[in-house]
């Protein structure tokens, strides 16, 4: 996955914001007897009604300056491809990227959803693991949507912890070129799986406006993927009670082949800069 001359990730992208707004209904006034005429209830004899729960939507646009490394191949016969791109490199492979995340809240059910798609290219930080492949081109078009709902499990106290389920749509679209003293060749593949995924969000605070969020999950379970996996760690600094930003690190991994001889096992790592916004 890699490729051209643009700006990598260096966007954040905000997704649209929504809020809920409930109406609370008084009590239905109580009928008299027929000989009577209708008479609306005191309000010493009205029953208390409990307020209904609101939801809370909230986006999450985020930076991810990632590196790309490990291998890929289109089908067999064809050599698998090493990655080794550095951020330095995605850069100058770099296409265009799309990336957001967006989050549903009411009392303690939670739903969480995310998207990254990036296209890549050019043939930078790539090798080709037959030594007969000199030169080796790739164009690389992947993306990752997941989905989970969960449960606040923990809701008391400074510390808050959720637990999710769902899962992960993945795609890939590559075509690799192959330049060589004794070969060359072409090939191409697009596929699409979907991956089971389990996860886990702790949130704690650190004293003021300044907090800590931790964010795991793992899937596939040779469902779909052999394995995927990610883990996200951020300190946080809330701007004021709509807007939060934070700063940490981002772990992510797809170990994806099948019997056509496709293989994805890729990780991104590297530093991440997010927005949240409440409403």
């Amino acid at each position: 996955m890699t490729g051209a001359r643009t700006a990598w990730c260096l966007l954040p992208l905000l997704l649209g914001l929504g809020t809920v707004a409930e109406a609370q209904e008084g009590a239905d006034p109580a009928a008299a007897a027929a000989t009577e005429p209708e008479a609306a209830p005191s309000p010493e004899n009205a029953a208390p009604q409990a307020p209904k729960k609101k939801w809370e939507f909230a986006t999450i646009g985020y930076v991810f300056f990632a590196g790309a490394y490990g291998q890929t191949k289109p089908r067999d016969p064809l050599s698998p491809v090493d990655l080794h791109l550095s951020f330095h490199d995605v850069l100058k492979s770099f296409k265009f990227a799309f990336m957001g995340a967006a989050e549903a809240r009411n009392d303690r059910l939670v739903f969480l959803g995310d998207l990254m798609w990036v296209h890549l290219g050019e043939g930078k930080g790539l090798t080709a693991r037959d030594r007969n492949f000199a030169d080796v081109h790739i164009d690389s078009k992947t993306l990752a949507v997941t989905a989970l709902g969960g449960y606040r499990v923990v809701d008391k106290g400074p510390v808050v912890v959720d637990l999710l389920a769902g899962g992960r749509l993945n795609g890939n679209k590559q075509k690799v070129d192959y330049h060589g003293t004794l070969v060359d060749v072409s090939g191409s593949v697009s596929k699409t799986w979907i991956d089971p995924v389990v996860a886990t969000r702790v949130a704690a605070p650190l004293g003021g406006k300044f907090g800590l969020s931790f964010y795991g999950d793992i899937g596939g379970f040779g469902i779909g993927s052999k394995l995927t996996w990610q883990a996200i760690a951020t300190a946080n600094y809330q701007i004021n009670h709509k807007m939060t930003v934070g700063a940490g690190w981002r772990y992510f991994q797809i170990n994806y082949h099948d019997n056509d001889g496709f293989l994805y096992d890729v990780h991104q790592s590297g530093p991440l800069i997010t927005f949240r916004t409440i409403l």
